[in-house]
């Protein structure tokens, strides 16, 4: 069966047929808008053109200075430029025409010009759009008169004539070629930026997407003016002919000058905020063996240091190599962190200090010491071999196909991975710094280029150990075979790297590109119409796909699979954190989990192997129902710094597809009946690598019909709540001065509902069943229940209540009949010894020593004949028995009155508490409508706090005796009440609190609720130790997917919740890796933000 999910739909196609031409045109609009618009525009777009080709004619025809000519045209296109940007526009009100034949466009609706005469202020507006930012006003015009100016200078025949041999007619053909190239670039500063294909951010904050043409055209028109100025002969109209290798380079700008409009349009430039964080990034790791940073401020400050570096290193004393051993080793620790949590570790500075050191005393005792470089060689064959042996014994799959035997033998796998580390820190370091010291030290010519070299031989030993192995064993092997002779070390070190660089990089490409294509081809529901001709394509062109493929992955160019088709186009290069921000968010509730458990998972990352904690790896854990996604973003020697991410837990058919191939993958790898010798998932995208016990929690989601409903369990909660007031009131209160005032003359508000969430000074947003949310007592999710109390089932109660959000119930086969809780009748709730109750009574009883009833609390809207008929349902035993506990001196008369009216006040409410479970319910997660109580109750918050708290508990309390049996004694009450409350927190899962004490680590959380389907559910979070599995994702699987997807939705705008490249792919994880992009394209719940962590560990 193929897949028949729409690539894009009618209206995107439109769209982009109407964005595309723009994107070609530099912005230039020919429909939607008044004949007198187009003409207005069309004359400002070929304004440049026209001018230019005027000078060009007297140029040509006088000898009239021909910059001087230009510059004169340029500074009036200033002016006037100028002048049309800040000349105040009067407001007007736009009035659509009835004319049926104006159009509007697709993209632009909101930008019509309804005037039919080309001078009005309407159409004025609409050439001339103003700038947010004020100083473009200024900016924009200055680079449109210089690009003007030098694109003039630079198509004028003396020039063109500097590296070709010109007829009139051919200088005619490539100077129109030339002006549409500069038109395209310069119709941006002074009207509406098109789209580009090269979209970077959702959001241009800066406001410079509209520079974006013009800056590579200046740029360009810059560098074959300086260099006609320097090599050539100008000044006339008889050029003179350069040599060959300046005529080359002038003659290619030309060439990239003129296909700039096909490099727009085809999103192969990058942004220039993209260009400024990749270029340098990418300077300081090819040539400075230095590592991507999290930031370009870092970057840059990496970069100059290392530039400072390299020119003291080029003019000291040959002999001096312990200059950059030393200072290289330092630049390769995180002496550039900005926290100051990470000068405080212990770590870090055992790696600053052992790092120097041991660079410093190499490189000396290799000044006064010589060693024979064939003996040398042959040791760092032996040292990185056997560092590569115990790195891959690490492995779960040896080769990634064959189980290691050694992994499941917990002493053995430990032991291999404290001499696999030893080996990487310790001794791989100190060899190959030797090696350099001694291989360096008899060098002569020391250009600025070797010296570069040098340096960043020295650093990639601390800052990128494991691919400096592989780079000098190759060395070794290629200079034991003399095929290096014409090269000296350091260039011969430096091809050796950046060979390994592509070769890794661009063998995961080929990998991901051959899945793609196979899968296209065997699994039915990924297969298309299109299938047979995507297939003959790509076997035509395999070796350009290989070769492009291999070149780009080098330079961090991802590959782009259009609509992640095996259709594979390249994207602009992008830097190694790819979005433009990292930043910490969490989304809902559920972020909590992630929260609590990102300190633990951070201590769990340090204990792996190295090479999966370079920059540029992608890790995806799983424990439970949680999918962690790491991308590690800067690495260097003991640190790694790591963006962690959490994904939602609500799951959809594509999402649930895919994480039940991610549970049997770490199923068969880790689970003690896993006995499989192969691995059968060798060329899936994720590859397991490591488990461990993590502190998280569970999260078990329970149905309460049958229970809650129950006739006994309704009588329970009243019970309960007295008993829970008594408590509370008793703990916070522990004095009472002075007894009530019955005041039953006083009428509360008549027809206000009370709301529960009100009690403890929170907001909560709830939804209705038709999408509308209300904050606002008036529009509260139980509004007009009391006036219905004849009807108090649940069915019909359920009509007017809605579920919370973030709340999945499973289906009832995958549900438990109750909590999974310990039954012993005095501690069901939690493991906690006798003095931690004590100590925590203790505590809280000394912190509210002080406190006294307030007097307005004394005032009950009660007769004294209610409150004396509510008295007899009190537990004088259970207060006697508190005081005793607690050593209070409580009014027994004051505290049971009280109570007894707080529990009077809570029957009168709808029909009252004992009736129905709907009613149970809705007063723990809604509005409570008080009667005449609800004055006393609003003006006192304190009361209201003590209510809330105290009905939860009772709630809790009850459906607990239900299932497990009742507290026969006062004093198994006390017990489970205090370990309620020292251990639970029970409230909304939209309260604070809730993620609060989850992040808090409070054992157990505890919510109710109804669902859909109008059944009792309560959700009911567990701190345990789970296991905690983790695998590595293909980086440029990540990468790949992540481009597709944003020229998906930036570019084309395809948001269709059914289109093709959102649906499940199991073997490549598409659903899942679109949710771990960047908001708002992709959505996770959860992310840490730059985090850094030493991987120094051994164990967690």
């Amino acid at each position: 069966m193929m897949n028949s999910c729409p690539l894009l739909n009618k209206y995107k196609q439109e769209l982009l047929k109407s964005r595309f031409s723009q994107s070609l045109l530099g912005g230039l609009r020919s429909k939607s808008v008044t004949v007198s618009a187009i003409i207005g525009n069309a004359l400002l777009f070929l304004l440049p053109f026209i001018l230019a080709s005027i000078s060009a004619f007297v140029n040509y025809y006088s000898s009239l200075p021909f910059l001087l000519l230009n510059g004169t045209l340029g500074i009036i296109l200033f002016i006037l430029l100028t002048i049309t940007k800040i000349i105040p526009v009067p407001e007007t009100v736009k009035v659509l025409p009835d004319n049926p034949t104006y159009r509007f466009s697709l993209e632009e609706e909101n930008e019509i010009s309804t005037a039919n005469d080309l001078l009005t202020w309407d159409n004025f507006k609409f050439i001339f759009p103003r700038q947010e930012h004020f100083s473009y006003r200024i900016i924009d015009p200055f680079l449109y008169a210089l690009t003007f100016t030098l694109g003039s200078e630079v198509s004028r025949k003396s020039y063109l004539g500097a590296v070709l041999s010109l007829s009139d007619t051919e200088y005619i053909f490539i100077f129109i070629f030339m002006w549409v190239s500069l038109l395209v670039g310069l119709y941006p500063l002074v009207s509406n930026a098109p789209a580009e294909v090269a979209a970077y951010q959702t959001h241009d904050a800066a406001g410079t997407n509209h520079l974006y043409r013009t800056v590579y055209h200046l740029a360009i028109s810059v560098s074959i003016f300086v260099l006609l100025i320097i090599y050539g002969d100008i000044s006339s109209n008889e050029p003179r002919v350069l040599n060959s290798d300046s005529s080359q380079v002038v003659l290619a700008l030309y060439g990239i000058l003129c296909l700039l409009p096909f490099f727009f349009s085809t999103g192969l430039l990058p942004p220039l905020l993209c260009l400024i964080e990749w270029l340098p990034e990418t300077l300081l790791v090819l040539f400075c063996g230095g590592s991507p940073c999290t930031s370009l401020l870092r970057t840059l400050i990496q970069l100059i240091l290392s530039s400072v570096l390299t020119a003291i290193v080029h003019n000291i004393p040959h002999s001096m190599l312990w200059v950059p051993a030393t200072f290289t080793a330092l630049l390769s620790c995180n002496i550039l962190a900005f926290s100051h949590a990470v000068y405080k570790g212990v770590k870090f500075w055992i790696t600053v200090v052992f790092s120097t050191v041991i660079s410093l005393v190499i490189s000396l005792t290799a000044s006064y010491s010589r060693i024979q470089m064939e003996k040398l060689d042959y040791s760092v064959i032996v040292v990185v071999v056997f560092s590569t042996v115990f790195t891959f014994l690490q492995d779960v799959y040896l080769f990634n196909i064959i189980r290691n035997p050694f992994h499941r033998i917990r002493t053995v796998s430990k032991f291999i991975k404290i001499i696999s580390k030893f080996l990487d820190m310790v001794v791989c370091p100190v060899a190959l710094c030797l090696y350099y010291s001694h291989l360096f030290k008899d060098d002569i010519n020391w250009s600025w280029f070797h010296t570069l070299l040098l340096c960043r031989a020295f650093r990639e030993v601390w800052q990128r150990n494991r691919h400096c192995q592989i780079a000098t064993l190759l060395f070794v092997l290629l200079r034991l075979s003399n095929s290096l002779s014409d090269l000296n070390h350091s260039t011969s070190l430096w091809l050796c790297s950046v060979f390994v660089h592509f070769l890794i990089r661009g063998l995961s490409r080929l990998h991901f590109c051959m899945k793609l294509q196979f899968d296209f081809i065997v699994l039915k529901k990924q297969r298309r119409k299109e299938t047979l001709f995507i297939t003959i394509l790509n076997t035509v062109f395999l070796p350009v796909i290989v070769t492009v493929a291999m070149v780009t992955a080098g330079f961090n160019i991802p590959l782009l699979p259009l609509f992640t088709l095996p259709v594979f186009y390249i994207s602009f290069p992008r830097p190694e954190k790819f979005w433009s921000d990292v930043l910490p968010f969490s989304t809902c509730s559920d972020s909590g989990f992630y929260q609590r458990l990102l300190p633990d998972y951070l201590e769990s990352l340090s204990t792996h192997e190295f090479r999966n904690l370079t920059f540029g790896s992608f890790l995806l854990s799983r424990t439970e129902t949680l999918l962690i996604f790491s991308h590690v973003l800067e690495s260097g020697f003991g640190y790694a710094t790591v963006d962690v991410k959490g994904l939602e837990l609500q799951e959809t058919s594509c999402h649930t597809e895919e994480v039940n191939t991610i549970r049997d993958i770490f199923q068969s790898t880790f689970e003690e009946g896993a006995t499989s010798c192969i691995n059968v998932y060798s060329t899936h995208m994720l590859q397991p690598s490591s488990s461990s016990l993590i502190q998280t929690y569970s999260d078990a989601k329970n149905v309460l019909t049958g229970v809650l409903d129950m006739p006994e369990c309704l009588q329970k909660v009243s019970d309960n709540f007295r008993k829970c007031l008594t408590y509370f009131l008793c703990l916070k209160y522990p004095t009472c001065n002075g007894s009530l005032e019955y005041t039953a003359g006083i009428v509360g508000k008549p027809e206000t509902a009370f709301n529960f969430t009100g009690f403890i000074n929170r907001e909560s947003t709830v939804e209705d069943t038709d999408g509308a949310t209300s904050n606002e007592q008036s529009d509260d999710l139980f509004d007009n229940f009391s006036n219905s109390s004849e009807d108090n089932s649940p069915d019909s109660w359920y009509d007017k209540v809605i579920k919370f959000k973030h709340q999945e119930i499973k289906p009832d086969s995958e549900k438990p009949t109750h909590s999974p809780r310990t039954e012993t009748a005095k501690s069901r709730y939690s493991p906690k010894t006798p003095t931690d109750t004590v100590n925590a009574r203790q505590s809280f009883r000394d912190s509210n020593s002080g406190n006294t009833v307030p007097a307005s609390w004394l005032k009950v809207p009660f007769s004294r004949t209610e409150v004396q008929k509510e008295e007899k349902n009190f537990s004088k035993s259970l207060l006697s028995r508190i005081c005793s506990k607690f050593g209070y001196q409580a009014n027994e008369e004051t505290i049971c009155g009280l109570v007894s009216s707080l529990v009077l006040a809570l029957d009168q409410s709808d029909s009252g508490v004992r009736n129905s479970a709907s009613q149970v319910v809705k007063s723990f997660i809604g509005n409570v409508y008080f009667g005449k109580s609800t004055s006393w109750i609003e003006e006192n918050k304190g009361l209201k706090e003590l209510i809330v708290k105290s009905y939860r508990f009772a709630v809790k309390l009850s459906i607990d005796e239900t299932i497990f049996g009742d507290n026969e004694t006062d004093d198994t009450f006390l017990d489970s009440i205090s370990e309620l409350e020292h251990d639970w927190y029970i409230g909304l899962e939209t309260d604070p609190e809730w993620l609060s004490s989850m992040v808090a680590s409070k054992n157990f959380l505890f919510t109710l609720g109804l669902n859909e389907e109008g059944l009792y559910t309560s959700r009911t979070l567990s701190l345990l130790k789970l296991p905690l599995f983790t695998g590595t994702v293909n980086p440029e699987c990540v990468t790949s997917i992540w481009s597709a997807l944003s020229f998906e939705l930036l570019y084309l705008t395809n948001d269709d919740e059914e289109r093709y490249s959102i649906q499940a792919h199991p073997n490549i994880m598409r659903n899942i890796l679109t949710q771990t992009a960047a908001p708002p394209l992709g959505y996770p719940i959860f992310s840490s933000g730059v985090k850094n962590i030493s991987i120094l560990s051994i164990a967690s």
